[in-house]
Parts: C-alpha cells; sequence; structure tokens
C-alpha cells in the first residue's frame, strides 16, 4: 500500500518518548509498504534522517517548529486568549502545504497521524486516516493539576486540561481508526468518542538493541531515565528524591540514585548531592541500564505506558515503580516489577531489590521474558492489521461527518 505518515516528532533520532514510537512505527511500516511523509522537526533532523534512512522513503518532508522559551510562552498566551489548548503549537501553515501537496500529488491507501492533537490539520478527505496516541493527553493534565503544589501551575495545567479535552473529543472523532497504547487509554478514548473505531497497538522495545549481556551492575546502584524537560519525569524524580530516597538509605546507606535524560530543569540540576548524580543527556543509555542494580519509575502523573519500563526490562535490570509508572504494561507486582503505591511502599520495595539478590534475579528474568512480549516485530504485526483494517473499511462515516461540521475536509483540485 502507498501510505501518508504525519508526524508531530522527528521519527530520527528516536531519543525522546514520542519520537522512540514515531521511529519504530516508521520502520514497521516501511517493512510492508511504499511510505512518504511530512514531520516537524528541524534541518538537523532532515539531515540526520537523510544519514540513517537515504531514499528508503519516497517522501520525507520536514517542517521547522521554531521553539524557545520566550516565544512559547507567547504563543501559549496568545492560543490561551483565542480558546485554544497548547497543543495547538503543533499547527503550521506549512505543515498544511506539505500535507495537501502530497495527498494533491500522490493517491494514497491510508494515512497516519502521529498523535490526535494533528486533528488541527485539513486532513485528506478521501484517504482512511489512522490516528495513533501516545497519551490521552487531558488525562496526563489533569493527573498533573492534581499533583501540582503551585498554585499557578494547578490552574494553568486545570485550564489546559479542560481545553484540550474539547480538542480531544473533536479530533478523536475525525480519524477512520485510533491507535491506544493501553487497554486503559482505549477507554478513555471510548469515553471521549464512543463512535470511534479503537484497536490497541503498544509500545514496544527493540531487542536487537537492547540487551542483558550490557550487564555490570554497581552495588547500591539506582537508574531514572527520561526527557527531564517533561514534567511529569521532573516532579517523580524530585518527590522520590526529597521523599523517598531518605528512607531508602536509612536502611540502604550505600544506595545511590542516576537521574539521566536530557534538559534537566535547575530544579532536577538542584537535587545532585553525595547520593544523587545528575547526568542529563548521554549518547546512549544502555550502559547506564547496565551499571544499575535497580532502575526506579517513581511517576505519579502520566498517560500512555512507560518505554523506560521495557528497556530495563530487556536489558534485565529489575524495576520498581508506582503504580502510574507501570500503567498500561501486562505486568504483575512480584512477578516481573515491584509496585509501591505510597512513598513508604515504594521505599520498601527498593530496599528488597536492593538487598535480595534472589529477588533481583527473579525480577530480571521474569521482567527479560515480558520484554519479549514487547518486541516491535511483534508490534508491527499489530500496526500492520490497523493499516488493513482501516484501508478496507475506508474513509469512517462518523469521522467524515466531524470533519465537514468543522469545516476541516481537504477537497482535492480538479
Amino acid at each position: 500500500m502507498k501510505v501518508l505518515m504525519l508526524f508531530h516528532a522527528p521519527p530520527w533520532p528516536p531519543d525522546i518518548g514520542p519520537s522512540r514510537r514515531n521511529y519504530h512505527v516508521l520502520v514497521e511500516t516501511l517493512r510492508r509498504h511504499d511510505v512518504s511523509f511530512v514531520s516537524l522537526g528541524t534541518a538537523a533532523d532532515r539531515d540526520a534522517f537523510q544519514a540513517r534512512f537515504g531514499g528508503a522513503c519516497r517522501d520525507a518532508v520536514f517542517v521547522e517548529n521554531p521553539r524557545g522559551r520566550i516565544r512559547d510562552g507567547g504563543r501559549s498566551l496568545w492560543l490561551l486568549a483565542r480558546g485554544r489548548s497548547d497543543f495547538h503549537r503543533l499547527y503550521r501553515r506549512d505543515f498544511q502545504r506539505a500535507v495537501d501537496r502530497l495527498a494533491e500529488t500522490r493517491p494514497f491507501d491510508v494515512a497516519y497521524a502521529s498523535t490526535a492533537m494533528l486533528g488541527c490539520y485539513r486532513l485528506p478527505r478521501h484517504v482512511p486516516i489512522v490516528g495513533d496516541t501516545h497519551n490521552v493527553e487531558h488525562d496526563i493534565l489533569a493527573r498533573a493539576a492534581r499533583e501540582a503544589k503551585e498554585p499557578w501551575r494547578r490552574l494553568y495545567y486545570r485550564t489546559q486540561s479542560a481545553l484540550t479535552r474539547r480538542e480531544e473529543v473533536r479530533y478523536a472523532s475525525s480519524f477512520s481508526l485510533m491507535c491506544a497504547t493501553s487497554r486503559r487509554d482505549r477507554r478513555l478514548l471510548e469515553e471521549l468518542a464512543p463512535q470511534a473505531d479503537i484497536a490497541v497497538v503498544p509500545n514496544g522495545i527493540d531487542l536487537d538493541k537492547y540487551r542483558p549481556d550490557w550487564r555490570e551492575p554497581q552495588r547500591g546502584s539506582m537508574l531514572f531515565t527520561g526527557l527531564m524537560s517533561y514534567y511529569p519525569n521532573a516532579h517523580g524524580v524530585r518527590r522520590f528524591v526529597d521523599r523517598v530516597l531518605p528512607r531508602i538509605r536509612a536502611r540502604v546507606p550505600f544506595a545511590r540514585l542516576r537521574i539521566v535524560g536530557a534538559n534537566p530543569p535547575a530544579s532536577v540540576r538542584a537535587l545532585a548531592s553525595d547520593a544523587v548524580e545528575v547526568i542529563g543527556r548521554v549518547p546512549d543509555v544502555r550502559p547506564y541500564y547496565g551499571r544499575a542494580e535497580i532502575a526506579i519509575v517513581p511517576l505519579w502523573i502520566g498517560g500512555g505506558t512507560r518505554v523506560k519500563i521495557l528497556e530495563a526490562m530487556a536489558q534485565g535490570v529489575p524495576v520498581v515503580s508506582t503504580p502510574v509508572g507501570a500503567e498500561g504494561l501486562d505486568v504483575s507486582h512480584g512477578r516481573d516489577v515491584l509496585i509501591g503505591a505510597t512513598e513508604m511502599e515504594l521505599a520498601d520495595a527498593a530496599v528488597a531489590a536492593l538487598t535480595q539478590p534472589t529477588l533481583r534475579r527473579t525480577l530480571a528474568s521474569e521482567g527479560l521474558r515480558l520484554a519479549h512480549e514487547y518486541d516491535w516485530r511483534r508490534i508491527g504485526v499489530a500496526l500492520e492489521a490497523v493499516f488493513r483494517r482501516a484501508a478496507r473499511s475506508g474513509a469512517h462515516a462518523y469521522g467524515l461527518q466531524a470533519l465537514h461540521r468543522r469545516g476541516a475536509v481537504y477537497v482535492p483540485q480538479a
């Protein structure tokens, strides 16, 4: 089939959460189909993509999406004044022009949008469109509002959650078929758009890349990984260091935490101490997993699924998590992961994993088994079934009605 793919984050390099999923979705689609895509990204992203993929795609169009603290702040205020969520920052006229140009000049059997929030664009009417969801975005924002301590932050997230929910309701109904990364997210999407056709296509892991033979664990070493400019990650690791780590070190004095991830804000950098190492961006996270006795996923805000858990498991690293951190994955407490719902329970779980070698071996073995269930090559088969289903069904009638109602139907020129 000829597939048009639209990405809100560049599919290469896969160094942040959205790009990881976009990369694997692209790779699995290229195995089977003729692909053209439009992606938000920089000239450097385009050059890096060409160096990695060459001419694998018929068309690979990158559209600049300028960012910066002052620019983003001003744009957020402008969007808020217009009653739009921050996700409308994904809209760029050049992206729309690129989509229109490809849709006019090439017949496609199916199109794919990497997030439902790309529903802000005028999408091709004559092509069945699969909408993907990394998260149910308004749900994450509502969780952030509940967890935030600062009044201004609570108000910001509460407002954004309401605006985003309204947009997700409208956009989710405009796709022929929707993908969720977990059963929980599918239920949330069904509440938003009861008429939508929704399939689960989970996040996965590259088992050729993440392997247990990297293991050289250091005694007492704990690892947290993630994009540190992402508020749920920064919030989770700060809460862990402030409230959980002291409980662990009172019983395991040699315990140490490494924080690995790009763009740590000042509040995270300030956590550095003799017990906490803030490393920042690294070219390859695998050696850090290899040196960790356990991986910590202390998240109280989140959605979708955490690829960091699958990465740890695939390298044979035992995982200790909150329920939100492990949400969406088919894990079982005490079998392939240890879960602590409270700060005390999380500390108890970490102490147990750090002090019981037999327990670590069991968690590592069972975690590795589970990781194989999430091999992207297996998930690629599920993705292919989704594309075939969308192509067979044609344009979803309810989705087209929704597109007409909001005046967002692309009509090819005669």
